[in-house]
Order: C-alpha cells, then sequence, then structure tokens
C-alpha cells in the first residue's frame, strides 16, 4: 500500500539522540549522600536498574520553540488567568487559539473551567450559545494531535558520569557571614526546635528582646568579632558554647550526575485532526466568540454539516465542527514540524554539556491507523547502537495494508553499528503471507515496485532529507 498517501491519517516515527557526557532534563538534588549532587531524571525499570530519560513535557517544549524558531510561528506564550485566595496563581494556559497560532493547533491547551459541565443559571456566553447548549459550564481544552512517549536511555547500566567541581572564592558577604553565625547560635544554644521560615531577629529576641537587637545592629555593621564576643557570652550563661564558621571562603562544591547513552523516543501525529476543531459536548476547542470572528473573516469554515463531521456531532446535536479555509495550511504546518524535529535543540545544562540533540536517526511512515508502530527498534552495543532489522522488517510487513507513504529512514553516516544492513533496505519490500514464505515475511528490496502483492517502499537518506520527504508526502 505504500505511496497510497491519499488515505494517510496519522504520521507515525521514532528518533534516537547520540546523549554522551549529556544532561538534559533534571530531577533537582539527589537523596542523602548525594544532597549535593545535581541528578537527571531516572526510573526504575524492574532488573534492568537505573534508566534516564527526559519526560514528553520537556522534549516536546523543545519542538515547539524549535518550529517557532524555524518557521516564524507566533509563540503561544503561557500566561496567568487564575489566581487563589491567597493571590498565587493557579491557572496558566497559551493563546487558545490554534487557528492563528500553529502550535496551539498541534500541541492542544486545556483551560479548565470551575464546575465544568454544570448548569450555570442565568448566565449567557458571549456568542448567544446558552439555549443551544443547555447553558452547561464548559472548558477550552484541545487534545494534543502529537503523541509523544518518554525519551529513554537505551542503556540501563554504565552510563553514569559524574561532573565535580569547586567555586574558589576570595570574598564573603559580612551581613551574610553574621546571619549564619547566629542561625549557628540558635542551633546549638536555644531549647527550641527551630522554624527557619520564621525571621531570624524575632526567633532571637527569645532570649532578651534588647540584648537581641544589639546583635542586630552589630550583625547589620558587619563587626563579626563584637558578634561573636556578643553570642559566646550569651552561649556561657547557659553552660553551651557555639563553634563559628572558621573559613568563610571555603571552596564551594559542585557535583553533577551525567549520562553517556542513546535516548529514543516514538511519537504520532493525527493529521487528520490539524486545522480541524470540535465544539462537541461540554468541551470545546474554539471559543464560540473566537470562533464568530474567525467565520466573518473568513479564516475558518463551519464543516457541522459534512461528512464525517455530520455523524460525528449527530446531526449537529452535539455541537459545531470547524476547519481552516485554507487547505494547504494543514500539510504546512504538519511539514514545518517535522522539519523542526530534524534539528531538534533545546535541554538543561547545555552550558555546562553542550549536547547536540537533533536526531542522529529519524524514521517517519505516514498510515491510515493511528499505531505509534516503531517501536524500541534500537538496541545498545559498545561499538554504538543497532538497528533491529528484523524487527523493522516484520513491522512494516504486519503494518503493510496501512503504511500509506514510503518508510523513510534518516540516519546520520558513521552512527549506527550496521549501518552498511539499513542502507541495503532501501527499496522496495514485496510483503508475502507466512504460508507462501514458511516463515519469511519479506524478500529482498528492489529497485521497481513489484507489479504483483502487497509491497512497502523503504528510502534511506539523511534525518534532514527524511524530515522533508515527509512534508512531501503528505496530502
Amino acid at each position: 500500500m505504500s505511496g497510497d498517501n491519499a488515505k494517510l491519517t496519522h504520521v507515525a516515527g521514532t528518533f534516537l539522540i547520540q546523549a554522551d557526557g549529556a544532561f538534559l532534563n533534571g530531577a533537582g538534588l539527589g537523596e542523602g549522600e548525594d544532597r549535593n549532587v545535581t541528578i537527571p531524571k531516572t526510573f526504575r525499570d524492574g532488573q534492568r536498574g537505573e534508566v534516564p530519560y527526559v519526560s514528553a513535557q520537556a522534549w516536546k517544549r523543545w519542538l515547539r520553540t524549535t518550529a517557532i524558531q524555524e518557521a516564524g510561528w507566533p509563540a503561544s506564550e503561557p500566561q496567568a488567568i487564575g489566581w487563589n485566595p491567597k493571590g498565587n496563581v493557579n491557572k496558566i494556559a497559551g493563546q487558545l487559539n490554534p487557528v492563528e497560532f500553529p502550535e496551539d493547533d498541534i500541541f492542544g491547551y486545556m483551560r479548565a473551567q470551575e464546575g465544568q459541565g454544570r448548569r450555570k443559571a442565568g448566565e449567557e456566553d458571549e456568542a448567544g450559545e446558552e439555549e443551544e447548549t443547555g447553558g452547561k459550564t464548559k472548558s477550552v481544552m484541545r487534545a494534543s494531535p502529537f503523541a509523544a512517549s518518554l525519551l529513554v536511555s537505551l542503556r540501563s547500566s554504565g552510563w553514569r558520569g559524574q561532573d565535580e567541581g569547586f567555586v574558589h572564592l576570595t570574598k564573603f558577604d559580612p551581613k551574610a557571614l553574621a546571619e549564619a553565625e547566629v542561625e549557628r547560635f540558635l542551633g546549638s544554644v536555644s531549647d527550641e526546635t527551630q522554624d527557619k521560615k520564621k525571621d531570624l531577629w524575632k526567633r532571637l529576641e527569645a532570649f532578651e528582646k534588647e540584648w537581641a537587637a544589639q546583635v542586630k545592629s552589630v550583625a547589620d555593621e558587619g563587626e563579626l568579632d563584637n558578634l561573636r564576643q556578643l553570642l559566646s557570652a550569651k552561649a556561657q550563661e547557659k553552660n553551651k558554647e557555639v563553634t563559628f564558621i572558621e573559613n568563610a571562603t571555603s571552596p564551594l562544591p559542585y557535583t553533577t550526575r551525567f549520562y553517556n547513552t542513546h535516548l529514543q523516543a516514538v511519537f504520532c501525529l493525527d493529521y487528520g485532526r490539524l486545522g480541524v476543531f470540535w465544539n462537541l459536548g461540554d468541551r470545546i476547542e474554539l471559543e464560540e466568540a473566537r470562533a464568530k470572528k474567525l467565520l466573518d473573516t473568513g479564516q475558518i469554515e463551519n464543516v457541522t454539516a459534512q461528512e464525517p463531521y455530520h455523524s460525528l456531532s449527530q446531526n449537529g446535536k452535539l455541537g459545531r465542527v470547524y476547519r481552516l479555509r485554507d487547505g494547504d495550511e494543514r500539510k504546512t504546518r504538519a511539514a514545518a514540524l517535522f522539519k523542526a524535529l530534524a534539528v531538534l535543540r533545546g535541554g538543561a545544562k547545555q552550558a555546562q554539556f553542550g549536547t547536540d540533540i537533533a536526531p542522529k536517526v529519524l524514521i517517519l511512515a505516514g498510515l491510515t491507523c493511528g499505531n505509534p508502530v516503531f517501536n524500541h527498534l534500537f538496541k545498545d552495543d559498545s561499538e554504538g547502537p543497532l538497528f533491529k532489522i528484523e524487527t523493522f522488517k516484520e513491522i512494516i510487513a504486519d503494518y503493510a495494508d496501512r503504511i500509506a507513504t514510503p518508510v523513510l529512514i534518516g540516519i546520520r553516516a558513521g552512527y549506527l553499528k550496521n549501518e552498511a544492513e539499513v542502507r541495503a533496505l532501501d527499496g522496495w519490500h514485496l510483503v508475502k503471507s507466512a504460508t507462501d514464505t514458511k516463515g519469511t515475511a519479506m524478500e529482498k528490496p528492489s529497485k521497481e515496485k513489484p507489479s504483483e502483492g502487497q509491497s512497502v517502499e523503504v528510502r534511506i537518506m539523511t534525518p534532514v532529507e527524511a524530515a522533508k520527504s515527509i512534508g512531501e508526502q503528505l496530502p
């Protein structure tokens, strides 16, 4: 079926990043003895051990930013839209405008509404929709058409590295040191448990208010010798002793744990949902007030009466469906997304580790189904990552009737251990049934498309060429 792109509904793919000496997504500080170590995100994988990963949220943010930079799209910057009773932000959202902001169209959004689904007595929305919607509170929500997995390490052991360093100092802040000495005094002399969230000087007043004021005065002046004498004298009254800081400019250690590995992820773009916005049930993707303006300007059209949306909306009883009027915009957006993926950039601690996160391998294919089929196609090896040829052949044989474009394999020369075997996949693969072939699902590729039978075309190129090519294949 390869090449029958008219029926394409999804684009599935996978990619592999070379992450040697990298720290791309942090998990904060370690625990126990590692309390001073900055650590990357990891998870436990049964008997395999600890596996580094990058969250899907993180690498999709990198992709959004790269796409905005590459395509020149306007950015749908997150902004505060809700505050709790204490005045702190508790809700954020972007522009919620998938028509004029392509990233909203591709990556979705959500603005939850308090009392979602409940009837709002006496309320009417800006477009006067209360009667048609039953007067229910609605949230503005668009599920992301771009589904993505974690970016996971191929290695579960032998990946760990540690960067240990020191900041050497020649100066210190006298006031900060004075406050630190007072804190040490409280920790050594006070009989009460110290709550460091409370004001330092208020806590010191528990000893004697006038004395505390005298201590604060010398601290504010940076008179450290006088400060220590006052604190020592008070400690002696309590038959206790304070150990003061001896070396105020001791080297400051910093340690970062990083990884040496390769990171793989899978993704699937629901191409049929790009540029189409459902306002069905108690969830809407495009605010009706905004939709009315966009209809007036001709940027969208109401396609509720057209199939398949007529059936989807139950003859319009569930709501409305809108679509971009510019039919080429969907292809333009998807093509820009994949081009951005091929030159992906971002990640934490780039100033310290400088990792190129552009994929060294990028595989893409258009499908007539939403399965992210290219799973776990890579295996770690001491001489470089291995592409699992037999697994790949099995996948394209099983999904041959659902593959709507050539399968595009973009590889960087010299990266994969079995690069020669991967390049030998280039060509048309005739898929035979297991009965015909006694277990062999595919024959060797040919340069010409077989005249009979079901076949899948595989093309080998660079990652950037693969991304460009899939954009050209889209209907």
